[in-house]
């Protein structure tokens, strides 16, 4: 399931492994979901009923995008035993192709983590099947992380090559996802509920897999069905606050004024009469991920806490917050009982100052080395759950108190030259500390396991 140059400690791979056999959104879907002939049913987490669909008398689309969508789509089809009249499917080209385009299926692999011309592709393809729709019409939405590049197209005069800018941008700024997600959702035609309105008067169900801390759902792919309560005049406000405002092209800017003064309408809000026709439901998240990584951690012998599931910050300050936990319950200063499973979900951020290269989960796991550096009997790892941390082919990395001991044997003084130019990975990779896994298709946010022997 997974590659390192070296061993994990047992405990902590064993985790690992458990982790990776969790994230198949699709076998929650078919835990969650069921369909008898007339109505979609929809369960939470304790299996109570919370949704009853009936499907119209019409047509049946069915469109799925995001790093999960192809299990989604997948399961969803089984689900519905191939009672659909048409399906859009699209993912991130590096994935292996599990879902075969025939007659009524359309299958597009497209970019992350910016768009390109198969993003405008995949969105002008979603946008025909949506066209001419009636109130005896259903659309089954299935949204996952990522999907805020693999699907895109423009508020004209943005071109795509402004857009691949402004995403790099803000990509690299150190704003968290909510921030990226407002901006994008206003430069774009298909975010921030605009597909739930160009679905309309369709009847709309979207299920919904978080990547974004919090799961607030109107920003995991930035919330292409879901009521928007960003503004344009956020949106300027954080390019605002990141220094951006003189970065980003004239175009961006000039579409987000136009906004600000009112010329070009605003996303959909709450109160809009399209939502009467949409119903959107969290159909997965990292909390489902952490508790049940949680629970391997007991069968395990371990005391396991989970801490929380929407962790954010730089990466480097993260790493010190969660190391210095680390080293206190190791000397007997916390309440915390040992032998002890940490467990974190959320999504760090690195704001890019050099050309190295690395991601979130490898630089949270760099600096982690540095602050346990010489403890025996504390090991951790960080990974993205999507299966590429970053720059990097990595998933994340793990450390060990013999881990930065190591590093500095092969780089001796550059190594904090090299963290400062964000090469964590290069640093990590050197001394076999990275972890590859290949694409997931999953996207559940970076998953962070600490072990206190």
């Amino acid at each position: 399931m997974y590659e390192s140059g070296k061993k994990l400690p047992s405990k902590l791979s064993a985790l690992l492994e458990h982790a990776l056999k969790s994230l198949d959104i699709g076998k929650i879907m078919e835990q969650r979901i069921d369909y008898n002939g007339r109505e979609i049913i929809i369960r939470d987490t304790r299996g109570k009923v919370v949704g009853k669909h009936e499907l119209g008398r019409g047509k049946i689309k069915l469109i799925a995008f995001g790093k999960a969508s192809q299990s989604m789509a997948l399961t969803m089809m089984k689900i519905l035993e191939g009672r659909f009249d048409e399906g859009a499917v699209i993912f991130p080209r590096d994935q292996p192709v599990v879902l075969e385009a025939k007659g009524n299926i359309y299958v597009i692999p497209s970019t992350h983590p910016v768009p390109s011309e198969s993003s405008l592709e995949a969105a002008r393809r979603v946008r025909e099947m949506l066209s001419g729709l009636s109130e005896e019409d259903n659309v089954i939405f299935l949204i996952s992380g990522g999907g805020s590049s693999l699907l895109e197209e423009p508020i004209p005069p943005v071109s795509l090559d402004e857009l691949v800018k402004t995403y790099k941008l803000l990509l690299n700024s150190g704003a968290d996802i909510r921030e990226i997600n407002t901006v994008r959702k206003h430069i774009s035609q298909v975010k921030g509920g605009r597909l739930a309105q160009q679905a309309y008067p369709a009847q709309v169900i979207s299920l919904i897999a978080s990547d974004v801390p919090g799961n607030d759902i109107s920003f995991v792919a930035s919330g292409p069905t879901v009521p928007d309560h960003t503004t344009y005049q956020d949106a300027y406000n954080i390019l605002e606050f990141y220094e951006l405002l003189g970065e980003v092209p004239e175009s961006v800017l000039s579409t987000i004024k136009s906004g600000m003064l009112g010329k070009i309408p605003e996303t959909p809000k709450r109160e809009s009469p399209i939502f009467s026709k949409v119903r959107n439901y969290l159909i997965a998240s990292p909390y489902d991920l952490a508790l049940s990584v949680k629970e391997k951690a007991e069968a395990l012998g371990l005391n396991a806490y989970l801490l929380t599931t929407r962790v954010e910050g730089e990466s480097s300050e993260v790493a010190k917050v969660f190391s210095s936990i680390a080293l206190d319950v190791k000397s007997g200063l916390s309440s915390l009982s040992k032998p002890t499973a940490i467990i974190v979900a959320g999504e760090t951020s690195v704001k890019v100052r050099g050309s190295g290269k690395g991601g979130r989960a490898i630089e949270l796991a760099a600096w982690f080395a540095r602050e346990i550096s010489g403890t025996e009997g504390i090991s951790m790892f960080a990974i993205d759950t999507d299966g590429k941390d970053g720059s990097s082919d990595a998933a994340g990395a793990f450390a060990t108190g013999e881990t930065w001991e190591e590093l500095k044997k092969l780089f001796g003084r550059r190594i904090i030259d090299m963290l400062r130019n964000n090469d964590s990975f290069s640093l990590l990779d050197s001394g076999g500390y990275t972890i590859r896994t290949g694409p997931t298709g999953s996207n559940l946010n970076n998953l962070i396991c600490i072990l206190v022997e």
